[in-house]
Order: C-alpha cells, then sequence, then structure tokens
C-alpha cells in the first residue's frame, strides 16, 4: 500500500459510508482495482472507526440530548441493534466471503439503487399525503434493524437500507437520516470487536502510518458527507444516489465479467 492508495480509501469510505452508496463496495472494487490484499481487513475496519468519529463529532450535541432526554428514541436504536448483531453473528462468514466477488458486489450495487429510487418515490408519496412520523418507534426500528443487517453483504449500502427502509414506513426523511447514523454507532462498534484479531495482527510497524492517514481522511472526508447528505435530502435529490449506484454497479459488472 502506498499514501496515496490510503488517502483515495480514506475518501471513498468517508463519503460512502454516509452517502446511500455502499462503502464495503466501494472498498471491495477499489481495493480489486488497486490489487490490494495486505491487511486488507484492519484497514477497511480503521477507515469505518474514523467514520464513526465523524458521527461522534458531528453529531455530539444531538448525542448528548439522546442520552440525557431522548430515552425512547435511544430505546428505539437499541432495539434497532438487536437484528443487526444477530444477522452478523449467524451470517458473518458467508457474508465476508463476498467481499472476494467484484460482481456480486456490483449486482448488490444495482439492488442498492433500484431500492433508493423505490424508496424516494415512496417517501414523496408520504410527503404529499401529510402522513409521516416525527421519528421510528420499537417496531419499525426493528425493521430499520434487519435492514441494516442485511447490509452486511458489501454492495448494500448500510445507510441506504436503514435510510430507505426508514422512508418506505414513513419516516421523516430528515430524522431518517439521524436515525440511520445513530445506529450506525453500536454497528460500527461491534464489527470492529468482531474484527479486533484482524487488527491486532493486520496493524505491523510499517503499516500504522497507512492506518492513520487513511482514518483521519475517512473522518474529514465523512464529516463533509454528513452535511451534504443533509442538504440532499432537504432538496428531495436523494433518488440521484440511486441513479448512481446504478450506474455504477452496471459498469463495475461489465468491468468485473470481461
Amino acid at each position: 500500500m502506498t499514501i496515496f492508495q490510503a488517502v483515495v480509501s480514506g475518501i471513498i469510505q468517508g463519503l460512502t459510508e454516509f452517502f446511500p452508496i455502499s462503502s464495503s463496495g466501494h472498498l471491495v472494487l477499489l481495493h480489486n482495482f488497486f490489487s490490494l490484499q495486505e491487511a486488507q481487513v484492519a484497514f477497511d475496519v480503521t477507515l469505518h472507526l474514523g467514520t464513526l468519529c465523524s458521527i461522534l463529532i458531528y453529531f455530539r450535541r444531538d448525542l448528548v440530548r439522546l442520552l440525557t432526554q431522548e430515552k425512547q428514541l435511544l430505546i428505539s436504536i437499541l432495539a434497532g441493534s438487536i437484528p443487526t448483531f444477530i444477522i452478523a453473528l449467524i451470517f458473518k462468514n458467508e457474508f465476508e466471503s463476498f467481499f472476494g466477488m467484484p460482481s456480486l458486489v456490483s449486482l448488490m450495487l444495482i439492488v442498492t439503487g433500484v431500492f433508493l429510487i423505490v424508496a424516494y418515490m415512496r417517501a414523496r408519496s408520504h410527503e404529499r399525503n401529510a402522513r409521516q412520523r416525527a421519528a421510528p418507534g420499537i417496531w419499525r426500528a426493528l425493521i430499520v434493524g434487519v435492514a441494516q443487517g442485511v447490509a452486511i453483504i458489501p454492495g448494500i449500502s448500510r445507510s441506504g437500507a436503514t435510510i430507505g427502509t426508514a422512508l418506505l414506513l414513513g419516516v421523516d426523511k430528515e430524522e431518517a437520516v439521524k436515525f440511520s447514523f445513530f445506529l450506525a454507532i453500536p454497528a460500527i462498534l461491534g464489527a470492529a470487536v468482531f474484527k479486533i484479531n484482524d487488527i491486532s495482527t493486520g496493524v505491523s510497524g510499517r503499516h500504522v502510518i497507512y492506518f492513520i492517514v487513511g482514518g483521519v481522511c475517512a473522518f474529514l472526508a465523512g464529516i463533509g458527507a454528513i452535511r451534504l447528505l443533509l442538504v440532499v435530502m432537504r432538496k428531495n435529490l436523494f433518488f440521484l444516489f440511486g441513479m448512481y449506484c446504478v450506474a455504477v454497479g452496471m459498469l463495475s459488472y461489465l468491468v468485473a465479467s470481461r
């Protein structure tokens, strides 16, 4: 790995973790392009921790309010995390095997794109009928948590699955984004715990600088991505992410199949 590759990987992770276009899918395709194999899992976990810091910093006031005042929302987040962890525990090895299949990742990007477009259309219908809910309750949180669990498959966007599912359930679009980010915190921490052995064995002296550079770039790009995503949601341009996923998925599938 080079510094340039670490920087590019960090930026891609920071943008795609919060944009609903699949960070894991883009990292698989990027690593395939760079022909990276060495310390890949540990490096990817480091990038995810960088984006976790983006959430903690950007939403620090909301998180304080969540822990001190919004008990019902906190319960919903904890409830939504349960199916995610169950799915991860049961299907961890199966899903990890998909990381070496660029063609499958490309197809999952197309699935993500179609899902986002459908969710956008449904959300617009909810807006016209004034049926949006301020935030998901426990049962809707559980459904969103299942969607997040399925998003362990590379190419299925975690934020796309959670935001899209919340929109389909009639949750207000900005609340859907915020809930998706809050739900990411235990998910990313849980993934890091799962990969603790890979991190400890994958980080050697000569890799440390790449890990630091990648993590910092993921953090900075993540801050920018959160800001931009909130603007996109307010302007009702969410469907653009769906079109992007379909286009990238089709292109990458053609390349991977050659």
